[in-house]
């Protein structure tokens, strides 16, 4: 840039820079398709769900747009599962939380932890909740496909993940508009 003139610098720059992002989300494109395709065998170990979550969530409690409220359980709630596996669903959950509540305004989100009975059994359970503009009218899990986003960004893959990786740990995922506004996901 130093040696063009600056009206040619003035174009190169911003035309660089476009090219970098879009290289980079590309990128981004390529690795959500490459773990949808071929996903890694799960790689189940005790885990404490309070301890994950608190780990997810530090990487988020930075950001001073955002309003984070923890609900952890008081006693730590333990499952066989893939640590790796789980924090993918967090981050996709959280990004998206995110990414709506932006478009919304003020951004606060509530990620809880619990151990409860349902069905019989004993379950573990990890809810999300944002304050954006809630689901969209019609919004069913089961209809989520692949590279269908009502985000301008998205590319459709998010869900569709956490979806798989939440089924080939034996659970199952909710998504429902809260009480209030927002949206609520639960991982049971």
């Amino acid at each position: 840039l130093g040696r063009l003139p600056p009206v040619d610098a003035d174009v190169l720059e911003p035309a660089t820079g476009t090219i970098v992002t879009q290289v980079e989300s590309l990128k981004s494109l390529v690795n959500a398709f490459a773990d949808y395709a071929r996903p890694a065998p799960v790689r189940r170990v005790r885990i404490g769900l309070n301890a994950l979550v608190a780990d997810v969530l530090e990487l988020y409690g930075q950001d001073p747009r955002l309003h984070l409220e923890r609900r952890l359980s008081e006693a730590e709630v333990l499952v066989r599962a893939d640590p790796d596996r789980l924090r993918q669903v967090l981050h996709n959950l959280i990004k998206n939380a995110i990414e709506a509540m932006a478009s919304a305004g003020g951004m606060r989100l509530m990620v809880a932890t619990a151990q409860l009975q349902r069905d019989g059994a004993t379950m573990a359970v990890i809810e999300i909740r944002d304050h954006g503009p809630g689901l969209p009218a019609g919004f069913d899990l089961a209809a989520v496909e692949p590279y269908r986003s009502d985000k301008p960004r998205g590319s459709g893959l998010g869900l569709v993940i956490v979806q798989r990786i939440v089924e080939e740990h034996g659970g199952r995922l909710e998504a429902e508009n809260a009480p209030g506004g927002g949206a609520r996901f639960r991982l049971w």
